[in-house]
């Protein structure tokens, strides 16, 4: 749980807009969506849009019953993300991975897993934790 403070991935079931100043807005609405979910303790509705497999701090977590009990688990210890604001957001590219962890097991991941149109944000917090969401649609 330590290391969720530094980074975290999050794999989320979401639709994305073509448009890049849209694109902005719905970044910086995802990164709000997400943090209010986690400091509500609504960790059933943070379970059913994550999707699996399930990238979080470099383990990728391959069953649903895992993500919602990851999930129950930063509710549970209290985890809170503060003065959450979108610092950065990317379309995935080739090394997009080393972002989580370069190793060969995200490299994998991430070339199996994740779609062209899939983006990663940065999010900063007051504490200046940062925390990445990599974002996926359908």
């Amino acid at each position: 749980m330590r290391k969720l403070l530094g980074v975290a991935a999050c794999a989320i079931l979401l639709a994305l807009s073509s448009c890049a100043s849209l694109q902005h807005g719905w970044d910086q609405g995802a990164v709000k969506d997400v943090a209010d979910l986690i400091n509500s303790g609504q960790s059933q509705k943070l379970a059913a849009m994550s999707v699996t497999p399930f990238l979080v701090d470099q383990e990728i977590v391959l069953l649903k019953p895992d993500v919602a009990a990851f999930w129950d688990g930063v509710v549970k210890a209290g985890f809170r993300v503060q003065g959450a604001a979108l610092e950065a957001a990317s379309a995935t590219e080739a090394g997009s991975y080393t972002q989580f962890a370069s190793t060969m097991e995200v490299k994998s991941f991430f070339a199996r897993y994740v779609k062209k149109d899939t983006r990663v944000l940065r999010m900063s917090t007051s504490s200046g934790a940062h925390i990445l969401l990599l974002m996926r649609s359908e």
